[in-house]
């Protein structure tokens, strides 16, 4: 679903906004390799989210022009009129996760190739509910079956059952806003000065997830102490300033 809406008002000032709420399922997340199902035989079980899967996506852009001095006919109107203010405000909810065991194969099905495709390991819960969302955690752990030790018995011989994108990554949330001086020496000239603000409120948007249940420590596969927390984030605030002149 689409919605789109637009409020005009005088001169050249309005108001867009855009909002898309859509769902994006496969069992095929890309052609390459890098996707090879966990189990050939069971292609079913990689249906899940997409990786490009926004749920939400909200959007709202604006201009608004003072109204003050427009005509800039004397040495005040050129210095307080030909203001502008815009910027752009837009969330999004996070990309999905899909948490892996590395190359760890309980049932012996072996994976196409092991490293590149790797397991799942067996979900318990839903990792989503009731998760922490900090740095050090963003979903819960607890949800996704811990790595079995090497030699280890009694463990069941089945695939994990953990979807692809079973974790719904951190949100993103943005302000950018620009204040821009226009002045007009003529019809045919003008100058205009601007200063742009991207990420203005400075706010902390994280971006990759730690998603690998386990590691290898050159004899073995090991729980991952890092599991689950945040490992980069997005840009935090930058100022550009820029001139032009039309002429």
């Amino acid at each position: 679903m689409q919605v789109a809406a637009t409020r005009r008002f005088a001169g050249a000032s309005q108001v867009n906004l855009a909002y898309t709420w859509s769902k994006n399922l496969t069992d095929n997340q890309s052609s390459s390799v890098s996707a090879a199902p966990q189990d050939a035989n069971n292609i079913r079980a990689e249906y899940g989210r997409a990786v490009l899967d926004r749920r939400h996506v909200l959007s709202v852009n604006y201009i608004y022009e003072l109204p003050f001095f427009q005509a800039q006919s004397d040495l005040v109107g050129k210095l307080l009129g030909g203001w502008q203010a815009s910027g752009i405000v837009s969330y999004a909810t996070g990309l999905p996760f899909t948490v892996s065991s590395s190359s760890y194969d309980p049932a012996g099905i072996g994976f196409n190739p092991a490293i590149v495709a790797g397991g799942r390991p067996l979900l318990l819960c839903d990792p989503n509910s009731g998760a922490p969302r900090t740095v050090e955690q963003w979903f819960n752990t607890t949800c996704f079956a811990a790595q079995t030790a090497a030699g280890a018995t009694g463990i069941p011989n089945v695939p994990g059952n953990a979807s692809r994108g079973a974790v719904d990554g951190p949100p993103n949330t943005r302000v950018d806003f620009t204040m821009a001086k226009n002045f007009k020496f003529s019809e045919s000239v003008k100058f205009q000065f601007r200063v742009e603000a991207f990420n203005v409120l400075n706010h902390t948007n994280f971006r990759s997830l730690s998603t690998s249940r386990a590691i290898s420590n050159n004899t073995a596969l090991v729980n991952n102490t890092g599991f689950g927390s945040v490992t980069s984030f997005r840009d935090p605030r930058v100022l550009q300033f820029g001139a032009k002149i039309s002429f």
